[in-house]
């Protein structure tokens, strides 16, 4: 039997570990037509939970249609809508027809060929013949109306908080203007930058106000991640206690692609039963394959910054202003401390709930075994 635990890409199968909930609820809004703000840590399996609903959504009867729009690394509005129209292959497999549809709706748009990211089939890639019109977005997403007349569409627009850079006055007024009329499409607008996320659909001053439901993915349970590991094991003959299984998840602090990456080494290991040593072992080889990764982050870092993420690691995030804690990492001020916070809370690399938390728990621990 082939490994069947998965960590770099899109999670399908047996790999995929529960989230029965979280498809109930989803499939319940999407059917609703009801638009949805999807947002959690890095690697929390964000999208794989999307590619699964989307499994569900064209079993139903009758049909949705589907479409993922990937806004990583746009930079304004005309990588918008070029990304928009060029993920229609999606839903018209048919180019010439797709084609026809497109340049029906903008005049100055030219076509050559492509292969989709998410479908694998052939697809459009897109240019404009003149500068950028603004309008070609309105078109574009009007064109998504279009293909909602006859079936419900579920569109996703993933890394959306890449639109907070982009430069175009009043883009996001006309976005919402276009969304708002679509009573047959739920939008799905996912992201893993929470602060970002938060300002463009909860401060009043945003065209985006309150335009989603929030739903921010949490962790998966330990439990479930027992049963699960425990059967995929199985299948192969081969035993894992549930007492390892749980202190493979504490350790990862049940991060999803954490927990993946654990077990798919775990599975590797050519003896049948699991022992703790090897979970150990384990921790110490993923830690390695990320080295490249936290060294490059660890010397962006200034050198309060660095000081005040050992102090989270020394303190658990609590308590942390203390004289002894801040000279224990050769901090003199809490006002270094804050003004380090500040930057590491907007890098996305530290949240706050409460207490301080390094978001990526291997960086953390990292932090613990190698900086020194």
């Amino acid at each position: 039997m082939e490994n069947p635990f998965s960590y770099t890409g899109i999670v399908k199968g047996d790999a995929f570990c529960n989230r029965k909930t979280e498809l109930s609820e989803l499939l319940t809004f999407t059917k609703a037509s009801q638009n949805i703000l999807l947002y959690s840590h890095r690697r929390y399996g964000k999208s794989s939970l999307i590619f699964k609903l989307f499994e569900r959504l064209q079993r139903q009867r009758p049909k949705f249609n589907t479409l993922y729009i990937d806004l990583y690394g746009t930079l304004s509005e005309k990588d918008f809508a070029t990304a928009a129209l060029t993920s229609l292959g999606q839903i018209e497999s048919r180019l010439e027809k797709l084609a026809q549809l497109v340049r029906g709706a903008i005049q100055s748009v030219k076509f050559g060929v492509s292969i989709d990211p998410v479908s694998g089939s052939p697809g459009m890639s897109i240019s404009f013949d003149s500068s950028y019109d603004e309008a070609v977005t309105v078109h574009a997403l009007k064109l998504l109306g279009s293909f909602s007349e006859h079936r419900k569409l579920v569109v996703v627009f993933d890394e959306f908080q890449e639109i907070a850079n982009y430069k175009q006055a009043g883009f996001e007024k006309r976005l919402r203007a276009i969304i708002q009329q679509h009573d047959n499409i739920s939008y799905i607008f996912c992201g893993s930058k929470r602060h970002i996320l938060n300002d463009i659909f909860t401060n009043q001053n945003r065209a985006f106000y309150k335009l989603a439901q929030s739903y921010p993915l949490e962790v998966i349970e330990t439990s479930h991640y027992v049963a699960w590991a425990k059967k995929l094991f199985g299948k192969a003959g081969r035993k894992i206690g549930a007492d390892l299984i749980e202190e493979i998840v504490s350790r990862c602090e049940n991060h999803p692609m954490y927990v993946q990456q654990f077990l798919f080494y775990l599975w590797e290991q050519t003896h049948t039963a699991i022992i703790g040593k090897t979970v150990a072992e384990t921790e110490r080889k993923v830690l390695q394959a990320s080295q490249n990764e936290f060294f490059n982050l660890w010397d962006s870092l200034s050198l309060n910054q660095k000081k005040t993420l050992k102090l989270i690691v020394l303190t658990n995030g609590k308590d942390m202003y203390y004289a002894n804690a801040l000279q224990s990492v050769g901090l003199k001020a809490g006002s270094q401390v804050s003004r380090a916070l500040e930057k590491l809370i907007l890098s996305d690399i530290v949240l706050k709930n409460g207490y301080y938390k390094i978001q990526d728990v291997m960086f953390k621990n990292w932090i613990r075994t190698f900086s020194n």
